[in-house]
């Protein structure tokens, strides 16, 4: 795949969801290596309010809040490179990722859709 096809993967990825009214949200892992990295990004991206507290209770209540976007039907997060995370920071990895999946029956549950995809 050329460099410049990946680079536009993400925009084509989030822009596949708009007829469906999902939020859409590209997370760049290029940089994502630990637990701390990992929340800027997600606090960033998905605009956590100022009080949340950079811990794993507070990042799962956060992902099944998410008042503050206004959801109409659900959202769509685009996670790239997520392996580099995995990789450096595995049991880390684990706890974000069970999260991330308890959040989407969560949403399942209120008839609202999440959509994690990770490339």
């Amino acid at each position: 795949m050329t460099a410049t096809l990946k680079n536009e993967i993400p925009d084509q990825l989030l822009n596949a969801f708009l007829p469906f009214s999902l939020t859409g949200v590209y997370i760049n892992g290029d940089n994502i290596k630990d637990k701390h990295t990992f929340f800027n990004s997600f606090s960033e991206k998905l605009e956590f309010p100022e009080y949340f507290g950079f811990n794993w209770d507070a990042f799962s209540d956060c992902m099944t809040d998410l008042s503050w976007l206004n959801l109409e039907c659900g959202i769509s997060i685009i996670y790239k490179n997520p392996h580099i995370f995995r990789s450096s920071s595995p049991e880390e990895w684990k706890i974000a990722n069970e999260i991330l999946l308890d959040a989407i029956d969560y949403w399942d549950e209120q008839n609202k859709v999440m959509i994690i995809a990770f490339f």
